[in-house]
């Protein structure tokens, strides 16, 4: 096993470990503390928990889904020694999804939570 299989590895495991901080929140309306908000955040203090929940919990699960499916992908495509421009173009783009995602959760930390 490769370094690269081993971050493929740590990309869905990230990934499936958001989907299930997505499910939370909308199942349970419940907040994981160190995944969408910092660990010193007290997550009964946010002025608009409820919000905060309606406008990540779609964003997170597809991100997650989005993440599970890269590191997938990248694992086959290595397994079977497929061209390393699938793996360049699925991490480019999902690196552009990463980025609008960083901007939604700076953005719902100021409406939400500050």
């Amino acid at each position: 096993m490769d370094n690269m299989s081993i971050f493929d590895i740590l990309i869905t495991a990230c990934g499936l470990y958001l989907v299930y901080t997505a499910v939370v929140m909308k199942t349970r309306g419940k907040i994981v503390k160190g995944v969408l908000v910092s660990r010193d955040v007290d997550v009964e203090q946010i002025k608009d928990k409820e919000g905060f929940i309606r406008y990540m919990s779609g964003k997170a699960l597809l991100v997650g889904v989005l993440a599970a499916a890269v590191g997938i992908i990248n694992l086959v495509n290595s397994y079977l020694k497929g061209p390393g421009w699938v793996s360049v173009a699925v991490i480019a783009g999902y690196f552009v999804v990463l980025m609008v995602f960083a901007y939604s959760s700076v953005k719902a930390r100021k409406t939400y939570i500050e």
